[in-house]
């Protein structure tokens, strides 16, 4: 009774997950989340965020310790007049801190910061990128659904018209070669259905390997009924070329690398300047000889008597280096100009992503409109092909045509419809508008 009780919560609980289903946020949300591409970049973030904690440190003195023992063979000693031995030990702790090195202190610091900004920028093109892409399998997935359904209703109408012929062929009214056409029909449309069902499938399936989901076979989509009334949304072309400029991840990490490579160049220029260095060393030793006619103070006597403390202050001063500062300060400028050029080339991707999106926009919405009028003659002329199908005037053949027609039209019409959509979305996308579905 107990396994029977877990096996049934077990199946309850698999159902449950089954029946969860994903809106468009929520896809994005979870892909800005878990992409590995993303998490990657989130990784560098951290890399770079330690980066900055270094040169927060870079202020603190260094300090260490020191033991040294060294052998000595003389040759010669005055006091037993000939070669000696002796072990030299010693020991204790120092430190150095940059008093003065041209700023370069403050400089790396600044670019530090500079870079974990920019890989934070970094991440943010990412999840753009990826948000367009959820975006496009997403609408994939909603655009298979209607033309599945077109062909589920297209299928209905066959295996009405199959019912009908096979009593008219009961009756002795039509000749079993229309109920064999028939058959036909619903075969070809119920393949028409099993494919519909499979695009389904492949669009779920490409979406939650986007999501990069374990099991895609659980995976289900919030169903969003988009009215085919869709309206075109207009923008100023000006106004959204400003403000992907202002907003864009591109545009911004661009703009961060000049920053940087600016720091870089008065980085480099700073090797142009003396560089002074506190010192302190604060040690004691003592020696040991292995001659016996050699007198030596005891262990802790030697080191009392030998403490010393050591104060220095060294300056640093560039004279000649074969004109490795000059070049270095020559590649920093040359890195510079090629920073604003790698800005000018990404506002100019911005300007062409942003009028193509412009452009296929109004060229989708014209193809949506029109098709939408395809759709309307089409279904004038199948309701005249039902009626004179019914009253016998045509054949079941030129009847089937028409409503062929139909099908094909309603179905370019949806392409269409979503075609425009997602152009509608990249182009909101570039205005500054969250992506999101609305349907009815």
């Amino acid at each position: 009774m107990k396994q029977l009780f877990f096996t049934l919560l077990f199946i309850t609980s698999l159902s449950s997950f089954a029946q969860e289903e994903w809106t468009i946020e929520k896809c994005i949300e979870y892909a800005s989340k878990n992409n590995l591409t993303v998490q990657q970049n989130t990784i560098n973030q951290e890399i770079f965020n330690k980066n900055l904690e270094l040169t927060y440190n870079a202020w603190l003195p260094t300090v260490s310790g020191y033991v040294d023992t060294n052998f000595t063979i003389g040759t010669y000693n005055p006091t037993i007049e000939k070669g000696y031995y002796q072990f030299a030990h010693s020991f204790g702790v120092q430190s150095s801190i940059n008093i003065y090195s041209g700023g370069v202190v403050q400089l790396n610091k600044d670019k530090a910061a500079l870079e974990l900004e920019a890989s934070k920028v970094q991440t943010a093109m990412t999840i753009n990128d990826i948000s367009l892409q959820v975006a496009n399998y997403y609408l994939a997935v909603l655009l298979n659904k209607e033309l599945k359904q077109v062909a589920v209703g297209n299928l209905t109408i066959s295996k009405q018209l199959l019912d009908q012929n096979q009593k008219k062929f009961k009756a002795g009214t039509v000749a079993q070669s229309v109920v064999a056409q028939s058959e036909s029909e619903v075969a070809t449309n119920t393949r028409e259905v099993v494919n519909a069902q499979i695009e389904i499938e492949r669009a779920l399936f490409n979406l939650a390997m986007l999501l990069q989901l374990n099991d895609y076979r659980n995976f289900a989509v919030t169903d969003v009924k988009i009215p085919d009334n869709v309206t075109s949304q207009l923008y100023n072309l000006d106004d959204v070329v400003e403000t992907a400029y202002q907003n864009q991840p591109s545009v911004k990490h661009a703009e961060l690398q000049i920053d940087v490579a600016a720091k870089e160049t008065q980085i480099a220029r700073t090797s142009l300047f003396p560089k002074v260095t506190g010192s302190f060393n604060f040690g004691t030793n003592y020696l040991q000889y292995f001659n016996k006619r050699l007198r030596q103070d005891a262990l802790l006597e030697q080191l009392g008597h030998n403490v010393t403390g050591v104060f220095g202050v060294g300056v640093s001063i560039p004279i000649w280096n074969q004109y490795s500062y000059k070049i270095n300060i020559q590649k920093a400028l040359i890195n510079e100009d090629l920073a604003k050029v790698d800005l000018l080339q990404s506002k100019q991707d911005v300007l062409k992503n942003v009028q193509s999106a412009y452009f296929e926009v109004n060229s989708s919405y014209a193809s949506y409109d029109s098709s939408k009028e395809a759709v309307k003659y089409a279904k004038i002329s199948y309701d005249f092909a039902q009626k004179s199908y019914n009253a016998g005037v045509i054949n079941q053949y030129d009847f089937n045509r028409s409503r062929n027609d139909m099908m094909v039209a309603e179905s370019q019409m949806l392409q269409a419809k979503y075609n425009y959509i997602f152009k509608q979305k990249v182009l909101d996308f570039y205005a500054g508008v969250p992506i999101t579905l609305e349907g009815k």
